[in-house]
């Protein structure tokens, strides 16, 4: 599971979505730095990261070895800087095909492969209140997507999958950090096929904006696939936030070295 999220990760920092605004308690603060983790079914190498943030731009750098790719995001959030220092360059994109960019790709090579999703059904209920995390006091929330994705490839029949996607998160009500695209990528990994289709990412953003009220520290996705001749296969996913830090960050880290040169992808949905 772990070397396909850092696949996808590669693919998004080298390459290539806001959610929905939520409803919080209060601002958020306009300095901080917190750690995430990453781990799934047979995880050997977790995937860490850290992400600061200064005023409305955020900086999420990976531990990947041999890199000193980050990324930055600007205009509270809405434009995606992916800077290489190596090469002194700067991808720009906007920030709205980010988190998505699994189901893009996925869209992209139609007309070779249609994914056609069917039988969507997504609700969300809080299961109640949940442990403390990092000092916070948190509530559980559930959201449960339920779809089918029936494949067309080069005209022929590839079948229908019957998908059940379970996302538990643990929210501190009213602390809200900004929106993390890599975080929200990896947890929409579950429904990559199903986001081909417009409509479905629209009420998923929607029930997910809605649902939750504050930025989740624990998120663990449980994801159930079964085919037509009834063969299942489960794969689990949890990112958490391991640490975190109200205080002052340096605000050159959040600026684009003189001399990058930027380029504008056009990778769009």
């Amino acid at each position: 599971m772990i070397q396909a999220i850092t696949a996808l990760l590669t693919i998004a920092i080298t390459g290539t979505g806001s959610t929905a605004p939520r409803c919080v308690d209060s601002p958020p603060p306009s300095d901080y730095m917190y750690t995430f983790r990453t781990t799934g079914d047979s995880d050997d190498d977790p995937t860490l990261g850290t992400v600061r943030a200064h005023g409305d731009r955020i900086r999420i750098d990976m531990n990947k070895n041999n890199s000193d790719d980050y990324i930055l995001l600007t205009n509270g959030g809405q434009q995606v800087m992916s800077v290489h220092p190596d090469k002194k360059e700067v991808e720009q994109m906007a920030a709205p095909n980010f988190e998505h960019i699994i189901g893009t790709s996925l869209k992209a090579v139609s007309p070779m492969v249609k994914f056609n999703v069917l039988n969507d059904r997504i609700r969300s209920n809080k299961i109640g209140a949940g442990p403390k995390l990092l000092g916070y006091a948190t509530e559980q929330v559930r959201i449960t997507e339920q779809f089918d994705i029936h494949i067309v490839a080069l005209g022929f029949n590839g079948g229908t999958k019957h998908h059940t996607v379970v996302t538990d998160y643990w929210v501190s009500p009213g602390l809200y950090l900004g929106d993390n695209p890599l975080l929200a990528l990896l947890e929409h990994a579950g429904t990559a096929m199903a986001q081909t289709d417009a409509g479905f990412v629209q009420s998923e953003e929607s029930a997910r904006a809605r649902a939750l009220q504050g930025t989740p520290l624990r998120t663990v996705v449980n994801e159930t696939s079964v085919d037509d001749k009834g063969v299942s296969k489960t794969k689990t996913r949890t990112i958490e936030i391991t640490s975190l830090k109200i205080e002052a960050q340096p605000p050159a880290l959040f600026e684009i070295p003189s001399g990058y040169r930027i380029r504008r992808n056009s990778f769009t949905t």
